[in-house]
């Protein structure tokens, strides 16, 4: 069976649905019998896209079952989510077996690293008193490790337009955990990338992606979306692969949405605030985008104004559609924090491999700031499954860094 090799995890696979070319499938590397029986659980799940929906709602206390902590008012479960949610994670995971040798599993999505840097997250003193909670109650400031990443598959040449994704992971947070069994204690992630919205912004949406173009090539979804109508989606996968100048000169958004203490839904942006900006090479080669953040960091520190938007309307701005960017007339970001990023040496073998080591989960929270909405439901789940599968393969212990 062909698959397509730029298929991308969850959130951030919009970019491989517009690449044509096809590998063919490797044998699967075996299972621990943990795994073994895990697969089998998934394996049951497995059917064609939507031949179980229901078009009611599940009840939220059934869906959670400890899984999720709950769900919060905000959100609405479709019927089939569940069964959705576990088909896509067989599916991915069977794909990085296929695509890799057992011990050099790469991610799934956002293989390749642009950078892996150390950063100070400094939270506001003067925040509105409404966005006072959890990491942002008092001012203070936390250390955190940053990586920046192409959102492909597969490790490919910089000059490939691509979406770039950027996540923090802020050490020495302590509170109230969203999952308490979570593999990290003290962190808090933010995981954003370089489009506002996700246009495939369902678990449904996804799911098909996934399938078709994992199962048959990404030409038999395109061609789906553009027998149900859908040219809007198709465009703004387009336009969301670009080529960018650096990664520290560009905007980043959530695209999905949180909350920011118990009353509101929140989501975030990330607006360079850096003097120095970089330009764009005459000639893009494989690498110019880790050479212009060298070049920068090489004669100055980078920053980044961290930026909360507040949900006002529940219509306009849904929880449950990623595809809809939520105004910023009608509800303006607001800054919450700074990043900084100090000068630093980062193309070097110790960062390359802390890189691969560390785990990004929009899981990894704080309850103030726990994810909602069905997108971050299917990343909590999809990338837990994913990030062990990936470990255990590769023999590495899930760490979760100190400083």
């Amino acid at each position: 069976m062909m698959k397509n090799p730029c298929m991308i995890l969850l959130a951030l696979a919009l970019v491989s649905f517009a690449c044509a070319k096809a590998v063919t499938s490797k044998d699967a590397v075996r299972f621990d019998s943990d795994m073994e029986a895990e697969q089998g659980d998934l394996l049951k799940a497995r059917g064609e896209p939507g031949q179980n929906d229901q078009s009611g709602e599940r009840d939220n206390m059934d869906f959670a079952e400890g899984k999720s902590g709950g769900i919060t008012r905000f959100e609405k479960v479709p019927a089939d989510e569940e069964r959705l949610i576990k088909d896509m994670a067989l599916i991915l995971q069977e794909k990085m077996a296929a695509d890799y040798p057992a011990g050099q599993i790469r991610r799934g999505a956002h293989a390749k690293t642009l950078a892996c840097l150390q950063a100070e997250f400094i939270v506001e003193p003067n925040i509105p008193a409404e966005l006072k909670r959890g990491i942002f109650e008092f001012p203070r400031s936390y250390p955190a490790w940053i990586r920046i990443s192409s959102a492909s598959g597969t490790i490919q040449s910089d000059k490939a337009k691509d979406v770039r994704g950027f996540a923090i992971k802020i050490m020495g947070v302590t509170g109230e955990r969203f999952q308490p069994r979570d593999e990290e204690k003290e962190t808090q992630d933010f995981i954003l990338m370089s489009y506002p919205i996700m246009p495939l912004g369902t678990v449904k949406l996804f799911h098909d992606a996934v399938y078709y173009t994992t199962k048959w090539s990404p030409l038999v979804f395109l061609s789906r979306l553009v027998m149900s109508g859908n040219f809007h989606i198709i465009n703004e996968l387009r336009k969301a692969q670009q080529n960018q100048i650096s990664p520290l000169d560009i905007r980043y958004w959530s695209t999905t949405p949180y909350l920011c203490g118990p009353d509101h839904s929140v989501k975030y942006s990330l607006i360079p605030a850096s003097p120095l900006k970089s330009s764009l090479p005459p000639l893009l080669t494989d690498h110019y985008l880790a050479e212009n953040m060298e070049k920068h960091l090489a004669a100055a520190e980078a920053s980044f104004d961290f930026m909360i938007q507040v949900q006002r309307d529940p219509v306009r701005m849904p929880i449950e559609d990623a595809g809809v960017e939520w105004s910023e007339e009608e509800s303006p970001f607001i800054k919450v924090a700074t990043l900084r990023i100090p000068p630093q040496a980062f193309r070097t073998r110790e960062r390359k491999e802390l890189a691969e080591e560390l785990s990004f989960s929009p899981a990894h929270s704080l309850s103030e700031h726990r994810p909602i909405g069905g997108l971050n439901r299917a990343r909590v789940e999809i990338y837990r499954s994913l990030s062990r599968f990936r470990h255990q393969q590769n023999n590495k212990d899930l760490i979760e860094p100190r400083k």
